[in-house]
């Protein structure tokens, strides 16, 4: 078998290793997104107490919406660095 020129394989390299991170940050954005679809029942409920006693569901709810924003940027920042990668690696624009 005859392999691609040292960059290109560099490229490639690096191209999988980016793609990893985000198959791996997208496995945490269904994680969180789990967790939210659980944690809105316990906030309905605890809504419909009158009053309401029970905050920590909404808290878990903030603390989701937070690292669900720090997963999101990750997952940009790796797709612009893989599609500037990609043509190095796979050839074509």
């Amino acid at each position: 078998m005859q392999f691609p020129d040292d960059q290109t394989l560099i490229a490639r390299g690096k191209y999988s290793t980016l793609s990893a991170e985000r198959k791996a940050q997208l496995k945490r954005v269904q994680d969180i997104c789990r967790t939210i679809q659980g944690e809105v029942i316990h906030v309905l409920r605890d809504c419909e107490d009158t009053p309401p006693a029970d905050g920590s569901h909404l808290k878990t709810l903030e603390i989701c919406l937070a690292n669900l924003q720090k997963a999101r940027d990750r997952i940009t920042e790796v797709s612009n660095e893989m599609n500037q990668i990609k043509p190095d690696a796979w050839g074509g624009e």
